[in-house]
Protein backbone atom coordinates (compact mmCIF):
# COMPACT_ATOMS: atom_id res chain seq x y z
CA UNK A 1 0.00 0.00 0.00
CA UNK A 2 2.58 2.42 0.91
CA UNK A 3 4.71 1.64 -3.05
CA UNK A 4 1.10 2.77 -4.01
CA UNK A 5 0.44 5.37 -2.14
CA UNK A 6 3.85 6.95 -2.96
CA UNK A 7 2.98 6.31 -6.90
CA UNK A 8 0.21 7.96 -7.09
CA UNK A 9 1.57 10.89 -5.11
CA UNK A 10 4.75 10.87 -7.72
CA UNK A 11 2.22 10.43 -10.60
CA UNK A 12 -0.76 13.39 -9.02
CA UNK A 13 2.68 15.81 -8.61
CA UNK A 14 4.39 14.92 -12.36
CA UNK A 15 0.57 15.47 -13.51
CA UNK A 16 0.04 19.05 -11.57
CA UNK A 17 3.63 19.85 -12.99
CA UNK A 18 2.91 19.48 -16.56
CA UNK A 19 -0.70 20.94 -16.01
CA UNK A 20 1.22 23.85 -14.77
CA UNK A 21 3.96 24.30 -17.27
CA UNK A 22 1.34 24.16 -19.91
CA UNK A 23 -1.05 26.77 -18.26
CA UNK A 24 2.22 29.32 -18.30
CA UNK A 25 2.90 28.15 -21.57
CA UNK A 26 -0.23 29.82 -22.69
CA UNK A 27 -0.01 33.02 -20.17
CA UNK A 28 3.17 33.89 -21.98
CA UNK A 29 1.34 33.47 -25.29
CA UNK A 30 -1.13 35.55 -24.65
CA UNK A 31 0.66 38.34 -23.59
CA UNK A 32 2.86 38.09 -26.69
CA UNK A 33 -0.27 38.16 -28.28
CA UNK A 34 -1.57 41.02 -27.33
CA UNK A 35 1.64 42.84 -27.02
CA UNK A 36 2.29 42.61 -30.13
CA UNK A 37 -1.12 43.46 -31.58
CA UNK A 38 -1.50 46.84 -29.23
CA UNK A 39 2.03 47.57 -28.26
CA UNK A 40 4.11 46.56 -31.31
CA UNK A 41 7.41 49.35 -31.97
CA UNK A 42 10.09 48.39 -34.88
CA UNK A 43 13.11 49.60 -35.08
CA UNK A 44 12.77 52.76 -35.59
CA UNK A 45 10.49 53.74 -33.07
CA UNK A 46 12.68 52.85 -30.98
CA UNK A 47 15.45 54.81 -32.00
CA UNK A 48 13.35 58.15 -32.05
CA UNK A 49 12.02 57.16 -28.43
CA UNK A 50 15.46 56.90 -27.15
CA UNK A 51 16.18 60.29 -28.90
CA UNK A 52 13.23 61.93 -26.98
CA UNK A 53 14.84 60.38 -23.78
CA UNK A 54 17.73 61.85 -24.53
CA UNK A 55 20.38 59.81 -26.23
CA UNK A 56 22.00 61.47 -29.20
CA UNK A 57 23.99 60.43 -31.98
CA UNK A 58 27.33 61.68 -30.77
CA UNK A 59 26.93 59.41 -27.56
CA UNK A 60 29.32 56.87 -26.05
CA UNK A 61 26.30 54.52 -25.18
CA UNK A 62 26.78 51.47 -22.59
CA UNK A 63 23.70 49.16 -23.31
CA UNK A 64 22.25 46.24 -20.80
CA UNK A 65 19.66 44.51 -22.60
CA UNK A 66 17.32 41.66 -22.74
CA UNK A 67 15.18 40.58 -25.74
CA UNK A 68 11.53 39.72 -23.98
CA UNK A 69 9.30 37.48 -26.12
CA UNK A 70 6.30 39.93 -24.98
CA UNK A 71 8.23 43.17 -25.52
CA UNK A 72 6.32 44.07 -28.44
CA UNK A 73 9.54 44.43 -30.69
CA UNK A 74 8.96 43.20 -34.27
CA UNK A 75 12.05 41.92 -34.51
CA UNK A 76 15.15 39.45 -33.64
CA UNK A 77 17.37 39.83 -31.17
CA UNK A 78 20.10 40.90 -34.40
CA UNK A 79 17.53 43.61 -35.16
CA UNK A 80 17.50 44.81 -31.67
CA UNK A 81 21.27 45.12 -31.49
CA UNK A 82 21.52 46.97 -35.45
CA UNK A 83 18.29 49.31 -33.98
CA UNK A 84 20.72 50.65 -31.12
CA UNK A 85 23.94 50.57 -33.41
CA UNK A 86 22.16 52.94 -35.38
CA UNK A 87 20.86 54.89 -32.67
CA UNK A 88 24.31 55.85 -32.36
CA UNK A 89 25.32 56.21 -36.11
CA UNK A 90 28.49 56.93 -37.19
CA UNK A 91 29.40 59.65 -34.78
CA UNK A 92 29.17 58.04 -31.53
CA UNK A 93 29.90 54.73 -29.67
CA UNK A 94 27.97 51.77 -28.50
CA UNK A 95 29.29 49.36 -26.26
CA UNK A 96 28.18 46.35 -24.30
CA UNK A 97 29.51 43.88 -21.62
CA UNK A 98 30.15 40.38 -23.16
CA UNK A 99 31.33 38.54 -19.81
CA UNK A 100 31.61 35.16 -20.76
CA UNK A 101 30.16 33.28 -17.80
CA UNK A 102 27.34 33.59 -15.15
CA UNK A 103 27.93 33.79 -10.95
CA UNK A 104 31.16 34.84 -9.47
CA UNK A 105 34.30 35.88 -11.58
CA UNK A 106 36.54 34.45 -8.91
CA UNK A 107 34.57 30.88 -9.83
CA UNK A 108 34.85 30.95 -13.38
CA UNK A 109 38.48 32.00 -13.17
CA UNK A 110 39.10 28.82 -10.71
CA UNK A 111 38.09 27.00 -13.05
CA UNK A 112 41.06 27.56 -15.39
CA UNK A 113 39.43 28.04 -18.57
CA UNK A 114 41.15 30.00 -21.64
CA UNK A 115 39.75 32.69 -22.78
CA UNK A 116 39.38 32.97 -27.19
CA UNK A 117 38.44 36.98 -27.86
CA UNK A 118 37.17 35.51 -31.14
CA UNK A 119 34.78 32.37 -30.12
CA UNK A 120 34.17 32.53 -26.42
CA UNK A 121 30.52 33.22 -26.00
CA UNK A 122 28.60 35.81 -23.98
CA UNK A 123 26.67 35.02 -21.49
CA UNK A 124 24.63 38.55 -21.17
CA UNK A 125 22.01 37.55 -23.22
CA UNK A 126 21.16 36.80 -26.94
CA UNK A 127 21.35 41.17 -27.80
CA UNK A 128 25.23 41.18 -26.60
CA UNK A 129 25.98 37.62 -28.70
CA UNK A 130 24.17 38.94 -32.22
CA UNK A 131 26.43 42.69 -31.47
CA UNK A 132 29.41 40.40 -30.62
CA UNK A 133 28.70 38.42 -33.73
CA UNK A 134 27.95 41.71 -36.03
CA UNK A 135 30.46 42.47 -38.90
CA UNK A 136 32.65 45.55 -37.31
CA UNK A 137 32.45 44.79 -33.95
CA UNK A 138 35.53 44.90 -31.53
CA UNK A 139 35.96 42.72 -28.43
CA UNK A 140 38.47 44.03 -25.48
CA UNK A 141 41.13 41.41 -24.85
CA UNK A 142 39.88 40.72 -21.01
CA UNK A 143 39.21 37.30 -19.69
CA UNK A 144 35.94 38.54 -17.53
CA UNK A 145 34.84 41.20 -18.53
CA UNK A 146 35.73 41.99 -22.08
CA UNK A 147 33.32 45.42 -24.04
CA UNK A 148 31.83 45.12 -27.06
CA UNK A 149 32.12 48.60 -29.11
CA UNK A 150 31.32 49.58 -32.68
CA UNK A 151 31.42 53.37 -33.56
CA UNK A 152 34.30 55.99 -33.95
CA UNK A 153 35.88 55.28 -31.02
CA UNK A 154 36.07 51.52 -30.47
CA UNK A 155 39.37 50.81 -31.27
CA UNK A 156 40.37 53.42 -28.19
CA UNK A 157 37.44 52.41 -26.11
CA UNK A 158 38.40 48.39 -26.12
CA UNK A 159 42.34 49.21 -26.36
CA UNK A 160 44.61 47.40 -23.68
CA UNK A 161 42.35 45.89 -21.60
CA UNK A 162 44.38 42.95 -21.34
CA UNK A 163 46.96 45.70 -19.47
CA UNK A 164 43.95 46.23 -16.45
CA UNK A 165 44.85 43.92 -13.38
CA UNK A 166 41.82 46.04 -12.08
CA UNK A 167 38.61 44.45 -14.65
CA UNK A 168 36.62 47.45 -14.40
CA UNK A 169 39.13 50.01 -13.09
CA UNK A 170 41.63 52.35 -14.56
CA UNK A 171 42.68 51.39 -17.91
CA UNK A 172 39.70 49.85 -19.16
CA UNK A 173 36.72 50.09 -21.12
CA UNK A 174 34.67 51.88 -18.35
CA UNK A 175 37.35 54.66 -17.53
CA UNK A 176 37.39 55.48 -21.25
CA UNK A 177 33.20 55.52 -21.17
CA UNK A 178 33.45 58.08 -18.09
CA UNK A 179 36.34 60.28 -19.73
CA UNK A 180 33.74 60.52 -23.04
CA UNK A 181 31.14 61.11 -20.61
CA UNK A 182 29.30 58.69 -21.66
CA UNK A 183 25.43 56.98 -21.26
CA UNK A 184 24.63 54.20 -19.46
CA UNK A 185 20.85 52.48 -20.91
CA UNK A 186 19.21 49.69 -19.18
CA UNK A 187 16.58 48.32 -21.59
CA UNK A 188 14.27 45.89 -20.15
CA UNK A 189 16.53 44.94 -17.41
CA UNK A 190 17.23 45.79 -13.83
CA UNK A 191 19.15 49.03 -12.71
CA UNK A 192 21.33 46.15 -11.15
CA UNK A 193 22.81 45.16 -14.30
CA UNK A 194 24.93 48.22 -13.79
CA UNK A 195 28.56 46.80 -14.40
CA UNK A 196 29.89 50.70 -14.33
CA UNK A 197 29.29 50.09 -10.82
CA UNK A 198 33.10 48.34 -10.73
CA UNK A 199 34.49 50.94 -12.09
CA UNK A 200 33.29 53.06 -9.42
CA UNK A 201 33.82 50.78 -6.37
CA UNK A 202 37.60 50.62 -7.78
CA UNK A 203 37.99 54.80 -7.71
CA UNK A 204 36.67 54.59 -3.86
CA UNK A 205 38.72 51.36 -2.80
CA UNK A 206 40.80 52.98 -0.49
CA UNK A 207 37.91 54.32 1.34
CA UNK A 208 35.90 51.28 1.33
CA UNK A 209 35.65 49.83 4.24
CA UNK A 210 36.49 45.70 2.57
CA UNK A 211 38.49 44.97 0.10
CA UNK A 212 36.77 44.90 -3.20
CA UNK A 213 39.09 42.11 -4.81
CA UNK A 214 40.19 38.87 -3.84
CA UNK A 215 44.03 38.54 -2.88
CA UNK A 216 44.67 35.71 -5.48
CA UNK A 217 46.14 37.07 -8.58
CA UNK A 218 44.83 34.72 -11.87
CA UNK A 219 47.24 33.53 -14.85
CA UNK A 220 44.79 33.24 -17.76
CA UNK A 221 45.39 31.39 -20.72
CA UNK A 222 44.48 33.63 -23.71
CA UNK A 223 44.00 33.81 -27.78
CA UNK A 224 43.36 37.51 -29.01
CA UNK A 225 41.42 38.34 -32.18
CA UNK A 226 44.34 38.07 -34.32
CA UNK A 227 45.44 34.55 -32.93
CA UNK A 228 48.11 34.87 -31.16
CA UNK A 229 48.37 33.37 -28.06
CA UNK A 230 48.86 35.15 -24.08
CA UNK A 231 48.80 34.97 -20.59
CA UNK A 232 46.11 37.41 -18.88
CA UNK A 233 46.18 38.18 -15.31
CA UNK A 234 43.62 39.88 -13.38
CA UNK A 235 42.08 39.75 -9.68
CA UNK A 236 39.00 38.92 -9.42
CA UNK A 237 35.76 40.95 -7.10
CA UNK A 238 35.87 39.93 -3.89
CA UNK A 239 32.83 37.46 -3.42
CA UNK A 240 31.80 38.12 -0.02
CA UNK A 241 31.19 41.30 -1.08
CA UNK A 242 27.23 41.79 -1.48
CA UNK A 243 26.82 44.68 -3.89
CA UNK A 244 23.39 46.77 -3.46
CA UNK A 245 22.87 48.91 -6.58
CA UNK A 246 19.24 49.22 -5.74
CA UNK A 247 20.53 51.27 -3.58
CA UNK A 248 22.28 53.67 -5.73
CA UNK A 249 19.06 53.38 -7.92
CA UNK A 250 16.99 54.42 -5.01
CA UNK A 251 19.32 57.41 -4.17
CA UNK A 252 19.19 58.64 -8.34
CA UNK A 253 15.88 58.62 -8.39
CA UNK A 254 15.33 60.83 -5.60
CA UNK A 255 17.91 62.92 -7.07
CA UNK A 256 16.13 63.20 -10.36
CA UNK A 257 19.22 61.45 -12.41
CA UNK A 258 17.42 58.64 -13.64
CA UNK A 259 15.71 58.77 -17.02
CA UNK A 260 12.58 56.18 -16.89
CA UNK A 261 10.52 55.45 -19.91
CA UNK A 262 9.47 53.17 -22.27
CA UNK A 263 8.03 51.93 -25.71
CA UNK A 264 5.53 49.20 -26.63
CA UNK A 265 6.11 47.08 -23.82
CA UNK A 266 9.70 47.35 -23.29
CA UNK A 267 10.59 49.77 -19.96
CA UNK A 268 14.18 51.81 -20.00
CA UNK A 269 16.23 53.73 -17.52
CA UNK A 270 19.11 56.07 -18.74
CA UNK A 271 22.06 57.48 -16.96
CA UNK A 272 24.74 59.41 -17.25
CA UNK A 273 28.63 57.94 -15.81
CA UNK A 274 29.08 61.37 -14.63
CA UNK A 275 26.10 61.38 -12.47
CA UNK A 276 26.89 57.66 -11.21
CA UNK A 277 30.20 58.56 -9.95
CA UNK A 278 28.86 61.38 -8.39
CA UNK A 279 25.88 59.93 -6.40
CA UNK A 280 28.04 56.55 -5.51
CA UNK A 281 30.78 59.15 -4.42
CA UNK A 282 28.31 61.13 -1.78
CA UNK A 283 26.79 57.56 -0.45
CA UNK A 284 30.18 56.69 0.25
CA UNK A 285 30.93 60.10 1.86
CA UNK A 286 27.89 59.81 4.20
CA UNK A 287 28.35 56.67 5.17
CA UNK A 288 25.12 55.13 3.07
CA UNK A 289 27.33 52.52 1.45
CA UNK A 290 25.35 50.53 -2.04
CA UNK A 291 26.01 47.49 0.07
CA UNK A 292 24.57 44.88 2.21
CA UNK A 293 26.09 44.71 5.45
Amino acid sequence: MTNLATLRSTLSRLVSERHKRAIRSKVSEAKKRFADTFLGYDGSKLKARLRSAGVSESDTLLVHSNFKPDSGFRGTPLDLANAFVELVGSKGNLLMVSLPFRGAAYDYLALGKPFNARKTMSMMGLVTEMFRRRDGTLRSFHPTHPVLGYGKDAAWLVADHERCLYPCGRGSPFEKLHQLQGKLLFFDVSFQSITFFHYVEDLLKDRLPFPVYSDRLFSVPAVAADGTHHVIQTYAFNKGVQRAAEKLEAEMQRQGKIRNGRVGNSRFQIVTAVDVLACFTAMVEKGNLPYRS
